[in-house]
């Protein structure tokens, strides 16, 4: 059997780890099956042009007219199907995806298309599914669902719409987002989480001891993320004795804001801004923390949360959507989003009694839900079942 995987996000050399985890899960669906897979790469973010970034635009646009079709071989049986092609909002003659179809047609038939998000991968998977007549599947990763410029008027755009209802079976990576393509679309789907790389998210040996008690959260500086709650919350258990660190990974608009108020609230030897990260860096982190933090405000899963566990962190998570599937009470604690005291009372909490999690049970319970072989089995069923083979 061939699938196709068609992600919505791609890395590349100036985002290497733009849908990353998109790239990570063909690999090990190629490596727990004989099944031979193929991706898809039309430059998702390499060649998307954005108005409000003119300068970085014309940068794409010129890389564009130089770049080639081609392929490489991940593996004996994953396939980049490298077709660079230009795409712009989607509110624009569809963002210019209609079009990607014509490039396409050299694509070998595959048996079955597996998309990541509804647009513009699962409505690229049904237009393309519609020419082959062959069957599609949708992963829905996105949070919120579906995104804001997909919706007006309170009428959801058909490119979220047709794909959804038209796939031979749409997969939700939360129970959270499952309610939502219910209630907002009337499809029904099945839960089928995100898996996490455990042999290289693991515990690990640090030279460098902490003298303080350490709360590590790593997110894109933007206020969805929660992180002016998280600099509120830790302030307040500071003023309640609270001996402890924050390091927080991560760049974003916030930035200067959030340095103005550690300044603000004299917490500069306390609160430590790491900025971007790559894993590698951000696997440091995790080993060095005593805790990881996410004060999200929305999440429809969340990739990091099962990076710390992988490393043997207890968390300290809001119930924003995804994160309840996730955390139980051997790997931590639920709290309200947006509610900075009561955050606070949940690090001095932590801070003092975090002996009470086990290292090996929270990585334990990580490996045995969220590992590679798991979670690939259970897509490879939904396979199965669309093509009886």
């Amino acid at each position: 059997m061939k699938i196709l995987i068609i992600p919505s996000w791609y890395p590349y050399p100036k985002k290497p780890y733009a849908g990353k985890f998109f790239i990570d899960q063909a690999k090990a669906l190629s490596e727990n099956s004989n099944w031979q897979f193929e991706i898809l790469n039309w430059g998702q973010n390499e060649f998307q042009m954005q108005i409000r970034y003119p300068l970085s635009s014309i940068a794409k646009l010129f890389a564009y007219l130089k770049a080639k079709p081609s392929s490489r071989n991940f593996n004996s049986n994953l396939k980049e199907l490298f077709i660079p092609h230009i795409t712009w909002t989607s509110k624009l003659l569809s963002g210019n995806i209609k079009t990607l179809i014509k490039k396409m047609e050299l694509i070998p038939k595959p048996d079955i298309i597996h998309s990541h998000v509804t647009f513009p991968a699962g409505f690229v998977a049904m237009l393309f599914a519609e020419k082959w007549k062959i069957p599609y599947i949708i992963t829905e990763h996105s949070g919120p669902f579906p995104f804001p410029e997909f919706v007006s008027n309170n009428r959801i755009s058909e490119k979220i719409t047709l794909p959804l209802q038209k796939a031979a079976a749409v997969i939700s990576v939360s129970r959270y987002l499952q309610k939502q393509i219910l209630s907002t679309c009337l499809v029904k789907s099945i839960v089928i989480p995100n898996l996490i790389d455990t042999e290289f998210y693991k515990p690990v040996s640090i030279s460098e001891k902490r003298r303080r008690f350490s709360f590590f959260s790593l997110s894109a500086l933007i206020p969805a993320k929660g992180v002016l709650d998280l600099i509120e919350a830790f302030r307040l258990a500071v003023n309640k004795g609270m001996d402890a660190d924050l390091y927080l990974g991560g760049s974003g608009y916030l930035a200067p804001k959030l340095r103005k108020l550690i300044i603000q609230y004299h917490l500069e030897n306390r609160i430590h801004l790491l900025g971007y990260l790559t894993p590698q860096q951000a696997l440091e982190q995790f080993n060095k923390c005593n805790c990881y933090i996410l004060p999200s405000h929305i999440e429809s899963f969340s990739m990091v949360l099962l990076e710390a566990m992988a490393c043997g962190k207890p968390i300290i998570a809001t119930d924003c959507g995804g994160p309840k599937d996730i955390i139980t009470e051997t790997t931590g604690v639920l709290i309200p989003p947006q509610k900075h005291d009561v955050m606070a009372i949940e690090m001095l909490k932590m801070a003092n009694n975090s002996n009470k999690y086990n290292p090996d049970s929270i990585r334990e319970w990580c490996l045995k839900n969220y590992s590679p072989h798991i979670i690939c089995a259970q897509i490879s069923r939904v396979y199965e079942s669309i093509t009886g083979s």
